[in-house]
């Protein structure tokens, strides 16, 4: 980092090159910040009767069960929403915390089955903010009570505009931020098709079949308007162009026996998709596109993450090593990689993050992977967590654990600045917060090289003084 500092004040790289190395480097400094915690009521002040460190300060909780999603408003990285299988939706500030790392968040609004009549009621399963907005005012939220809701941010209440009513239960759903967005919503459902919404109107227009199966994960493409990629239940992964009717829509299946892209490029412009294709072998419970368009990322429960190339369709045959954990399980919901995007890491050198998730043991670690390549980075882990052995002990359930992360979100620029920031929705009710920090270790070790390099810079100079400085005579 000294050198990119030395190399951006001479003026011989960037300004976006240095942007780009400094976060970078941010992100790979990313270390859990316990201090940081979420909470759905203002802490107490203490007293002298009853300290603050004999409360139960410490067990405040963002829901009172499991946080399932989370959104932050990627126009300025202030706000970010959180949905609970409690059913609530709480809205937070990031920007109250500044820069120091112990600090509790309380929510700024709220809205919940008895404080709305309109409100949802049941567990949510997927929660966005509307895009163009260059403050949030609009979220879209999907629950098992089988609705869409839009619902109005106001100062200190959550209003629910608009119902759409799917009569199915919607895993997830995806709004286009293209600037030539069509302004339709994807809703992945429990009815083997994904459902198109239009906003601007307030009613269903078509369906996309396809898939044998629940759809889990919907996504738009960044590039392209009108090209939705899904994953489902079936083990499939497939793209549309939702420009077409009916079983035309869907115009490439991503097949893993497919490493040359002959699949997509026979699919493209004919109305047979085969039906043998198979992303998995296993559900397929998430589906993300990069930042520019070019390639795919699916997650699926044979414990495997591939990465396809968009313009082939083509398997690249990134392996990501035994680490990755996605086991099968009963209680059917989208899970998504979270991917940084270009414009934060080197071209082509695309970070992936991804939650891992057994359901017989949560342990609670995040594994970070150089995309392109499959190359492990590093691992984060949850601080302070129960054992699995402890926790079959205490009865817990592994749904409700601190163990199990159900969602990831991220915002650049945050803390005064300072770096990047994550955020994990758990299983136990809490919002956990990540954030880059240097280690005090790297950092006693930077300022004892540099001693050491003042050191060896003064005595040459003491020695080219001292043959410099007087004459030399030979007798």
């Amino acid at each position: 980092m000294n050198a990119y500092l030395l190399n951006r004040v001479q003026g011989t790289i960037a300004p976006k090159a240095f942007h780009v190395a400094q976060t970078s480097r941010l992100l790979h400094l990313l270390e859990p910040a316990p201090g940081i915690r979420f909470a759905s009521e203002k802490p107490e002040e203490p007293n002298d009767n009853f300290p603050i460190h004999s409360r139960a300060s410490d067990e405040k909780t963002a829901h009172t069960s499991g946080v399932n999603v989370l959104a932050i408003d990627q126009n300025e990285g202030r706000f970010m929403v959180s949905g609970g299988a409690d059913p609530t939706i709480r809205l937070w500030d990031l920007e109250s915390r500044g820069a120091e790392l112990d600090h509790t968040h309380v929510a700024v609004s709220s809205v919940h089955r008895s404080s709305h009549e309109s409100a949802h009621t049941h567990a949510l399963t997927s929660i966005s903010i509307y895009p163009f907005d260059p403050t949030p005012s609009t979220i879209l939220t999907t629950s098992h009570d089988t609705t869409l809701k839009l619902s109005a941010l106001t100062p200190g209440a959550i209003i629910p505009a608009h119902t759409f009513h799917l009569h199915a239960t919607p895993y997830s759903h995806s709004f286009s931020s293209h600037p030539a967005s069509t302004l339709l919503i994807a809703v992945g459902t429990s009815e083997r098709t994904i459902r198109l919404l239009d906003l601007r109107t307030g009613l269903a227009t078509h369906t996309l079949p396809g898939h044998d199966a629940a759809v889990l994960s919907v996504e738009w493409a960044p590039h392209r308007p009108h090209i939705l990629a899904s994953a489902s239940a079936d083990n499939r992964a497939l793209i549309f162009d939702i420009r077409r009717a009916g079983p035309n829509a869907a115009i490439t299946a991503l097949d893993m026996d497919d490493t040359a892209g002959v699949l997509a490029a026979n699919c493209v412009g004919s109305s047979a998709v085969s039906r043998k294709a198979r992303a998995h072998n296993g559900a397929v419970t998430g589906v993300r596109w990069t930042s520019t368009g070019s390639h795919l990322v699916t997650a699926g429960q044979d414990s495997r993450l591939r990465v396809w190339n968009a313009t082939s369709g083509a398997n690249t045959l990134v392996h990501f090593g035994p680490r990755v954990r996605n086991t099968a399980s009963s209680h059917l919901a989208e899970r998504v990689p979270l991917i940084i995007p270009n414009g934060l890491v080197h071209a082509g050198h695309e970070t992936l993050l991804w939650p891992n998730f057994n359901d017989q043991d949560d342990r609670g670690e995040i594994l970070m992977f150089e995309l392109r390549e499959g190359i492990f980075i590093k691992r984060l882990h949850v601080p302070g967590l129960m054992s699995s052995q402890r926790r079959q002990q205490s009865g817990r359930l592994s749904a409700l654990s601190g163990g199990r992360i159900n969602a990831l979100a991220w915002r650049g620029n945050g803390g005064a600045g300072e770096g990047l920031e994550l955020f994990s929705a758990h299983g136990d009710g809490k919002i956990r917060a990540w954030v880059s920090r240097v280690p005090e270790e790297a950092l006693e070790n930077e300022s004892t090289e540099d001693v050491d390099r003042k050191r060896k810079r003064d005595v040459l100079e003491e020695i080219y003084q001292g043959l410099t400085g007087s004459q030399v005579t030979f007798t």
